[in-house]
């Protein structure tokens, strides 16, 4: 992976800058033919595990799969991506994603015996598992927006759900892009954010109801939401 670059400083220079409060942004700061133009500035490993983290966080090629193939499938690609910081933000994403597959299962009145598997990412799987009938599944003190996912769920508010999952994204890749400028995680964080903003600036009434209808019919793959 590449550090400092003047490739990098100078295709993230030429973009504008994403708004400190993603609820500002009314529009796409820039298009995605437009971005992806200067993405074409990457060296060509960079852009292979750039290719890789979209593809994972989209979901896009694991929706004939059922929950056990998309966490091989996902594994294997989040192990060949070469950056230690990327595979954290991915396994983050990937972790709540399994989180709100398990709140909307739930919801939907599966019961978790203690012998039945539940496949998903991340170290929260033990919580899920041990701590299925609490709303929070016991996470309150180390992800508190669990517990607010969980009601908006329960009570089919869709529009709130969705702005509190970009609120919580956006945030933790504020938090996690600080000392990253011109390298090449700072450009991995950029195409992420500018995903929050196309979903936020695209966003109205009916296609909340959309993705709220897809939290609550399908497993792991339906799940595919972008913040997610």
């Amino acid at each position: 992976m590449s550090g400092w670059n003047f490739k990098y400083t100078l295709l993230l220079s030429s973009l504008p800058v994403h708004p400190v409060d993603l609820f500002e942004a009314r529009q796409l700061p820039v298009s995605r033919i437009q971005l992806d133009k200067r993405l074409a500035l990457l060296d060509a490993e960079d852009a292979q595990d750039l290719a890789r983290i979209e593809a994972l966080l989209h979901w896009s090629k694991m929706k004939e799969l059922d929950d056990e193939a998309i966490v091989k499938q996902g594994m294997a690609d989040w192990y060949s991506i070469r950056s230690p910081f990327l595979k954290e933000i991915v396994m983050w994403r990937l972790e709540l994603r399994t989180i709100l597959s398990a709140l909307r299962r739930r919801r939907d009145g599966m019961n978790l015996a203690p012998d039945m598997p539940f496949y998903g990412f991340g170290d929260r799987l033990r919580f899920i598992r041990q701590h299925w009938r609490d709303a929070a599944f016991g996470l309150d003190s180390i992800l508190p927006w669990v517990r607010q996912a969980s009601e908006l769920i329960e009570q089919d508010r869709s529009l709130e759900l969705e702005k509190l999952m970009l609120e919580v994204v956006w945030r933790h890749y504020q938090r996690v892009g600080q000392g990253h400028y011109f390298d090449f995680p700072a450009v991995v964080i950029y195409v992420l954010k500018w995903d929050v903003i196309s979903r936020w600036s695209s966003y109205d009434k009916e296609h909340a109801m959309l993705r709220f209808d897809e939290l609550i019919s399908a497993g792991l793959e339906g799940v595919s939401i972008e913040f997610g």
